[in-house]
């Protein structure tokens, strides 16, 4: 989800309310870096200590993997967010991911990703979607679910195949005790329409 913010002059962040929980979870201490120096990437400091030896572990068995904890430790600095919950960009990190004025937060499991709002704007127009992107997405947004699929081990035990198929079928065609549930008839309409969308990589 994107959440849009501002950084003031002095190139302190306010973090949203909404994103507070997961950043704070183990205290204010933060790491705060990026991976190419046109974006902002917000850890917790646990999990970036946890990121950073996981790359320390890489590089001894791969020097390719150096580039990455190079530029991490470059545009990389420990900060502590305030009791306004802002926190404050590194000087480094202002000039090239130019973090001022209106910028966009987007959230992560582990980290927030913060881009300024017309750069972003100019990478989507410069990246658009395409035909094999619409392809993924169709197919995620229109996966059929069946709510009433059970577990292949059920409460009073193992149920076999065959029981397994009679009891699918009468589900899908009905008998004289039942009729097809809501959620199968809906699953007969078809595939919903097409959607679009935006996934922005994760790593780490």
């Amino acid at each position: 989800m994107s959440n849009l913010a501002k950084v003031d002059q002095k190139g302190r962040l306010k973090i949203p309310v909404n994103l507070l929980p997961m950043l704070k979870r183990s205290g204010t201490e933060l790491y705060v870096t990026s991976e190419d120096g046109y974006s902002v990437r917000i850890y917790p400091m646990e999990v970036w200590n946890r990121v950073e030896e996981r790359l320390e572990r890489l590089c001894l068995h791969n020097g390719n993997n150096q580039k990455l904890l190079v530029r991490a430790k470059y545009f990389g600095r420990a900060v502590t967010m305030d009791k306004q919950d802002r926190v404050l960009i590194p000087i480094i990190l202002r000039r090239s991911a130019h973090m001022k004025g209106g910028v966009d937060i987007f959230d992560y499991p582990n980290y927030l990703e913060v881009w300024n709002h017309a750069q972003f704007l100019k990478n989507l127009k410069s990246s658009p979607i395409t035909a094999q992107d619409e392809k993924t997405l169709n197919k995620l947004s229109s996966a059929p679910r069946f709510p009433w699929a059970v577990d292949w081990k059920s409460k009073k035990g193992h149920v076999s195949g065959k029981e397994w198929r009679f009891r699918v079928h009468r589900r899908l065609h009905g008998d004289s005790r039942s009729q097809p549930s809501r959620a199968i008839r809906g699953a007969r309409a078809g595939p919903a329409g097409r959607a679009r969308g935006l996934t922005l990589h994760a790593t780490k």
